[in-house]
């Protein structure tokens, strides 16, 4: 109740000296409009606009500008040159921040080989993410190529997808030749299959986006509707099939079976001509609207600076070379995307190293997330087609331990032991020798050898000597 009073008192005494006292009323009057004017100088003050009163901050010279810097810095180490950028960043400029993530971001640290900082794709993300907004393409692709590629460790699905349709449907990407970021494309691809990705499921659009990464020989589309089409939904194979089609590679139903007409169709399509290939760095990493700053158009099927050719060079590093590129490729983030661009361009050593290095068996300390699905692919690609014994001995132990995307196998595991052993894998039976293997390997590897009569007894899932004896007669070692 005092509350009350006190209030009522205050009114009061305001009524009186508003209709008494002149200065009291332009006291009031006044001082609002001083508060106004004091809270914007600060913000003036404190806000810093990069640009002239009237005037946009960013222009096209900003970003010419900045994109020189950018090259001085990443390609030529030049600190200098990084500070003057970063300082453009800090200052709100769209065009270097959009830069400043170029050189934060993992995805490039092939082409910035003399970068002064190192790859962190949470700061990437940081400076992405104002341009990004804004509408700037080469943010939106980094954004959705961080933000959608597991082993980056900022995955996040449903940002990722907000981010990728936007690039997708950007005009200036289009117009500028980003959307030939064939690897960014799969990933969008993706966003209308997956149930949690806050994108109405689509599986035509997803369909069409994936086959024209095939056309384009993205060795990860090319392997995962080949090798992998069999375990894609019916709906996505359909849609696979009146797209192979339109195009007129396919002539079957579209029924949703992964035939091997529809297989032999995406090959076909995948080794169709494409435009010639360039080195990573063609176009504009982090470019505003205005495109400024391009090296000139991308040719059609150009793959991005992730997504190198899947011809093999012509002079591929040593083994040795691989081995010590592979070591420090564990701390390094320049030289697991020098391996990894080995590895996509199809020369098998790099292929098997970068498995081993994505692997969950790999305990490890590693700046790189285990990525079991695509160590699965290198692993089994090179066991099969290429008979390399020691990547069929690392996927039986994959598919037995599983994870990080890949669902535990035993039957697989079993296949894969069995392969190493026709490949005359003397490591795999030193673990054969161990009984460190999972619940169902046994049983599963028994039934394989006695489907080969080389193992007679009852299926039990443990080790015994009859399956070691099975092995080694299977291994030319009895």
């Amino acid at each position: 109740m005092s509350g009350v009073l006190i209030g009522t008192d205050r009114l009061r005494a305001h009524a009186t000296l508003w209709y008494a006292d002149a200065r009291y009323r332009l006291a009031w009057l006044v001082l609002p409009q001083a508060a106004v004017a004091l809270l914007a100088g600060l913000a003036l003050a404190l806000l810093k606009p990069a640009g002239e009163w009237g005037k946009p901050a960013d222009s096209k010279e900003n970003e010419k500008l900045y994109l020189d810097l950018l090259d001085k810095a990443g390609k030529d180490g030049d600190r200098a040159a990084f500070e003057k950028l970063k300082a453009g960043a800090e200052a709100g400029d769209v065009s270097a921040r959009s830069f400043m993530g170029a050189l934060y971001n993992p995805e490039w640290a092939a082409l910035y080989v003399k970068n002064p900082v190192k790859p962190d794709a949470a700061k990437a993300l940081t400076y992405y993410q104002k341009p990004a907004d804004l509408g700037f393409p080469g943010a939106q692709r980094g954004m959705t190529e961080l933000l959608l590629n597991r082993g980056r460790g900022q995955y996040d699905l449903k940002r990722g997808c907000r981010y990728g349709l936007a690039f997708h449907a950007n005009p200036v990407a289009a117009r500028n030749a980003y959307l030939d970021s064939w690897s960014t494309l799969y990933w969008i691809a993706g966003c209308y299959t997956d149930a949690e990705s806050g994108v109405p499921r689509d599986p035509q659009k997803a369909a069409d986006l994936y086959m024209d990464t095939v056309a384009a020989k993205l060795p990860l589309a090319v392997s995962t509707f080949t090798d992998e089409l069999g375990r894609q939904p019916p709906d996505l194979v359909a849609a696979i099939q009146r797209n192979l089609a339109k195009r007129g590679f396919y002539t079957g139903p579209a029924d949703g079976s992964a035939t091997p007409q529809t297989r032999a169709a995406v090959q076909a399509l995948a080794g169709r001509a494409a435009g010639p290939q360039t080195n990573p760095g063609t176009g504009n990493p982090g470019a505003g609207n205005s495109g400024a700053g391009d090296s000139g158009p991308g040719k059609p099927g150009t793959p991005p600076p992730a997504t190198p050719p899947a011809t093999p060079p012509a002079s591929a590093p040593s083994v040795e070379a691989l081995m010590a590129l592979f070591k420090s490729a564990t701390t390094n983030a320049a030289d697991e995307a020098k391996l990894r661009s080995l590895a996509e361009s199809g020369v098998s050593v790099a292929q098997y190293l970068y498995a081993l290095l994505l692997s969950p068996a790999n305990t490890e300390q590693r700046i790189t997330a285990p990525d079991g699905l695509l160590a699965r692919r290198y692993l089994e690609r090179l066991a099969g087609e290429a008979s390399f014994a020691p990547a069929a001995a690392s996927a039986a132990f994959l598919f037995d331990i599983g994870g990080a995307g890949l669902q535990r196998d035993p039957g697989k595991a079993a296949d894969m032991t069995i392969r190493a052993l026709e490949l005359k894998s003397t490591e795999i039976l030193q673990n054969l020798e161990q009984d460190k293997w999972g619940v169902g390997f046994w049983a599963a590897l028994q039934q394989r050898l006695a489907d080969r009569n080389l193992y007679q007894g009852r299926v039990v899932d443990q080790r015994n000597d009859r399956t070691i004896q099975a092995a080694r007669r299977l291994l030319g070692n009895p």
